[in-house]
């Protein structure tokens, strides 16, 4: 087998798994399910994945790269964009939320069960936090946002990002099933959430 097929093959597993996950949930879809799927042997799978969490440890690097790709030019506009910028951030997060909706669905059971993983997403979480903290920076430079001190500064970052992080889990547990509608609803509360921030705020 080639380099060129075997990586074929292994990003298929990874797109196959990806979409049962979504659909069933990780505790619902065993190593033979996505083989079965896949029309290959378990042996197959088993060349390129030693088991089910390996797998989903390989999903959550595809889900690294993407956040990176998609969240890093917002922050580098972040002086420029002043609020939009945490508009932008909170729809691309949300479509990036539905593509991997597994993991919002799990992430406390998916954290507990494998420690590597847990350790990963933290370090993923203060980066994000990080990324945060420069859209309010750029906004408050800009002048979108009134000075904030360093303490006012972090815990914005972190309601913005608790609310942007967990805002599928509240959509589906009140049973909002319209995204583009939950969607504008999660819009207009980061919208809230920095109207009493802002520079002409009362």
């Amino acid at each position: 087998m080639t380099v060129k097929a075997k990586l074929k093959t292994r990003d298929k597993i990874l797109a196959k798994a990806l979409a049962l996950f979504n659909e069933s949930g990780t505790a619902a879809v065993t190593t033979n399910h996505i083989a079965s799927e896949m029309g290959i042997s378990p042996g197959n799978l088993y060349y390129h994945f030693r088991n089910r969490e390996e797998i989903i440890q390989n999903i959550f690097t595809m889900m690294e790269a993407e956040s990176r790709e998609g969240f890093g030019p917002i922050a580098a506009r972040a002086h420029d964009l002043g609020l939009q910028a945490f508009e932008e951030t909170f729809r691309f997060i949300q479509q990036f939320n539905q593509r991997f909706i597994f993991f919002k669905r799990e992430l406390p059971i998916l954290l507990m069960r494998d420690p590597g993983l847990k350790a990963r997403f933290n370090s993923v979480h203060i980066e994000t936090l990080g990324l945060i903290r420069i859209l309010i920076d750029g906004a408050v430079s800009g002048g979108a946002l009134r000075p904030l001190n360093e303490e006012e500064r972090q815990l914005l970052a972190e309601m913005s990002w608790m609310l942007t992080l967990f805002w599928p889990n509240y959509l589906e547990i009140t049973g909002v099933e319209n995204h583009e509608e939950g969607l504008e609803r999660g819009v207009a509360m980061i919208r809230l959430l920095l109207q009493g921030f802002r520079e002409n705020a009362n």
